[in-house]
């Protein structure tokens, strides 16, 4: 583009009609009809976690575990944030029963960590959330996690 602009002021010194530089230096947009886009369908799926506490607190790694990576890639990290928030909606109330309202603070804060690191675009967030978790989850009374 500076190539072109160029151009049209060595035109405008020469002397050259202002509605010939307008026209060369001028972008033409294509009012057409433009085909769709093509690719994979959207899913109208929603996910809906099953399985024990256990099992869904392991899901719950897993998917901040892959969160810094969608992030950097940026591709998927709303999808993959959907189903923490999922998760973390399905086991909440068991940890709320088994834990003070301290160390479930301490889960709320941690899965509005990786919810900032998606919204700020921040996989350091998202890493730290996830060690977070982690430390976390190991540190619930056993029968939640087995």
């Amino acid at each position: 583009m500076r190539h072109r602009l160029g151009r049209c002021a060595v035109a405008a010194a020469s002397g050259v009609a202002v509605v010939a530089l307008i026209a060369a230096c001028s972008t033409t947009l294509d009012s057409g009809i433009t085909a769709p886009p093509t690719g994979p369908a959207l899913s109208t799926t929603v996910f809906t976690p099953a399985g024990s506490t256990a099992a869904i607190l392991d899901q719950l790694l897993d998917e901040a575990a892959t969160l810094s990576e969608a992030i950097v890639e940026n591709d998927g990290q709303g999808n993959v944030m959907a189903r923490i928030d999922a998760l973390w909606a399905a086991v909440r109330p068991d940890i709320d029963e088994a834990v003070s309202a301290a160390a479930l603070a301490d889960f709320d804060r941690t899965i509005e960590l990786l919810r900032n690191g998606v919204e700020r675009r921040r996989p350091a967030d998202a890493d730290k959330a996830h060690n977070n978790l982690r430390t976390l989850v190991a540190a619930l009374p056993e029968q939640l996690r087995s």
